[in-house]
């Protein structure tokens, strides 16, 4: 049986990490934050503008417009926000694999704007929503466990990627080891994201200036959620 580090543990190792370094994690996520509450608040502003139009007139062609546009506009601001945070993740993830490690945290966020492979993250998101989506329609729950059986596909892709063990690999490829990573494991990363709701209600209560520091924190521990799989199952990769 495999012994894999406990919650208390994956957490315990990321604030020791943190321990002296908040400011240089603040900054690092501070911009990745801002995004999403942004395109959290444009996404709900527009689901308000569209329920209000609707009930003051009701054109056919014009309605289909407008919706159209705010899909546009929110896919949009949903690949501006993938990018950033992916290329904040995958420093965080350079920065577990050594503490040590030298960086600019608000540089960091667009790393992935001046890498030539930029599209390919953008694909992979595109095929892990479809999938998502056509598992969702038979019903949610098994939509909801596939989303689960997909969470380490970024993390695998900059972890083979930087091993250079990629070669041959189809975008798909990605997704498929994170299932199989998360063979076995989905209930413990549900559990683990459970084990943070209190953080987000403090977050939420202290009118989310708390996100400051509690984003950082979820973030790196569940990068380090990732890092405690490989190690435990360094065949599937």
């Amino acid at each position: 049986m495999k012994s894999y580090r406990t919650r208390a543990e994956l957490k315990y190792e990321v604030k020791n990490l943190l321990r002296g370094n908040w400011k240089k994690a603040i900054l690092l996520y501070l911009i990745p934050l801002i995004t999403f509450i942004l395109t959290t608040g444009y996404n709900n502003g527009n689901s308000r503008s569209t329920l209000k139009y609707t009930a003051s007139s009701f054109d056919v062609w014009t309605f289909t417009k407008v919706l159209s546009s705010f899909g546009i506009v929110s896919f949009l601001l949903s690949l501006i926000f993938l990018l950033i945070n992916l290329s904040a993740n995958f420093r965080a993830f350079d920065w577990l694999d050594d503490p040590k490690l030298d960086f600019e945290p608000i540089k960091s966020n667009f790393t992935y704007f001046r890498s030539p492979d930029w599209w390919q993250l953008i694909f992979i998101y595109v095929i892990i929503n479809i999938f998502t989506f056509l598992w969702t329609l038979l019903l949610v729950i098994p939509g909801i466990v596939k989303g689960i059986g997909y969470s380490q596909t970024y993390l695998v892709y900059k972890d083979l990627n930087d091993r250079g063990l990629t070669d041959g690999y189809s975008l798909t490829t990605y997704i498929t080891k994170s299932q199989q990573l998360m063979m076995g494991n989905k209930w413990r990363y549900f559990v683990l994201q459970l084990s943070f709701l209190g953080w987000w209600i403090l977050g939420f209560t202290t009118l989310g200036i708390g996100f400051i520091w509690i984003f950082p924190y979820y973030k790196l521990t569940m990068v380090n959620f990732y890092r405690d799989l490989v190690e435990k199952n360094s065949t599937y990769l």
